[in-house]
């Protein structure tokens, strides 16, 4: 498969009359595809039209502004950013110096070890660069990269693995009772290890069979935790401090616990793990949830005008369902089920329709930001544009592309 191309035709003429004008500016009004908007706003995040709110920079190795939510989201800036050159196939040199810079840089703890007192925060890095791995592996076939980014995605696994578990689970933060998306975390990141480390020139015998121990250990207690109904497909957020169930749902927890099980199952190649994961996507794309309107993705509070700027953690939100979204592509790339492919192209088609804010849409890298809010009607919440947005928009259309 080739690198997507890219095309924009320049309008070299003044229009001859004012109704040839408002047909030439109806034309450039149009929604971009989607292989654009995705090349587009690939380009916008990774800064190639200088520094903006979702843009990479080099001498901080992050995206964003200084906001402890764009420490954690430059993680998944990372691994949408591998998932995007992988699905078009590309080995450009700026994925390259954009991994190697920011495996550089490093925030937290030594010069290459990313991790901090939340768990999920160190697990959403480990997934990034055990995707960067297997990336400089099968895409630049550079064993020497390769191995480094597996050796940090490995060092942040026992990180995690090694704190206190407080009723019996990984804590989301030093010190505070486990939530679901940790434990789904690292069940999804153990398993991927056991399988990296089972075959191939990473092969380890040893450290396969741990890191799988590891992971059916941990989805054993967060079955038995009641932050999971198998039979339902739905999550409870988290545990309070007398290890009981509290809180509700969220795009990005089912995503998670379904990437979970995908991630089990095509290490034990055990279709009842598929099947498993089947019930959570299925559940959050069901009108009962409460996670989408008129079939696309949306948090619960985008239903109320403001709401989601009210909450703890507002610019956390954007960068869910675009995990969702990736839980799904996941799933149907492992099942090989076409079951899913409309909701895939539905979200995308609200993505370029609903979501670039700005003039000319895509017309430029600079004019391919995405919000929030996917759907149809006024955005609700005055987020703007985000790297979590830019994320999630750029998973939907990378899921959609040939």
């Amino acid at each position: 498969m080739t690198l997507v191309a890219l095309w924009l035709v320049a309008l070299a003429l003044v229009p001859a009359s004012a109704a040839a004008a408002k047909s030439a500016k109806v034309a450039v009004a149009r929604p971009p595809s989607f292989a654009l908007a995705a090349s587009r706003g690939m380009q916008e995040m990774l800064g190639s039209a200088g520094r903006s709110p979702v843009s990479w920079n080099p001498t901080t190795g992050l995206w964003g502004a200084e906001n402890p939510s764009y420490w954690w989201q430059s993680a998944l800036a990372i691994t949408t950013m591998v998932r995007y050159a992988e699905r078009v196939r590309s080995t450009a040199p700026l994925y390259q110096r954009v991994l190697l810079q920011t495996y550089k840089r490093g925030v937290y703890g030594s010069r290459w070890q990313f991790a901090n007192p939340y768990m999920d925060d160190t697990a959403w890095w480990a997934l990034a660069w055990l995707a960067a791995s297997q990336y400089e592996l099968y895409y630049m076939h550079d064993r020497r990269d390769a191995g480094r980014f597996l050796s940090t995605a490995e060092w942040e696994a026992r990180y995690i693995a090694a704190h206190p578990k407080f009723c019996g689970g990984i804590e989301w933060s030093v010190g505070t009772p486990p939530d679901v998306v940790i434990n789904a975390q690292f069940v999804a990141l153990t398993a991927q290890l056991s399988r990296y480390r089972a075959a191939g020139p990473f092969y380890n015998r040893s450290l396969a069979s741990t890191w799988l121990n590891d992971a059916q250990a941990d989805l054993t207690w967060l079955e038995s935790s009641g932050l999971v109904n198998l039979s339902r497909g739905s999550v409870t957020d988290s545990l309070n401090a007398s290890c009981h169930p509290v809180g509700g749902t969220l795009t990005y927890t089912e995503g998670e616990v379904a990437e979970a099980l995908t991630q089990m199952g095509a290490t034990l190649n055990s279709g009842s793990y598929y099947a498993q994961a089947e019930r959570f996507l299925n559940y959050t794309i069901s009108p009962v949830s409460g996670l989408t309107a008129n079939g696309i993705l949306q948090e619960h509070c985008e239903a109320t005008l403001g709401a989601c700027s009210r909450v703890q953690y507002p610019l956390d939100l954007p960068a869910y369902k675009g995990l969702f979204v990736n839980a799904v592509a996941d799933w149907s790339a492992v099942t090989r089920s076409p079951i899913f492919n409309g909701f895939l192209r539905a979200q995308a088609r609200a993505v370029i329709n609903n979501a670039i804010r700005g003039p000319s849409p895509c017309a430029s890298p600079r004019t391919c930001q995405f919000s929030f809010h996917w759907t149809g009607e006024a955005d609700p919440s005055p987020l703007g544009v985000t790297l979590g947005g830019q994320v999630s928009a750029l998973d939907a259309l990378t899921a959609v592309l040939p």
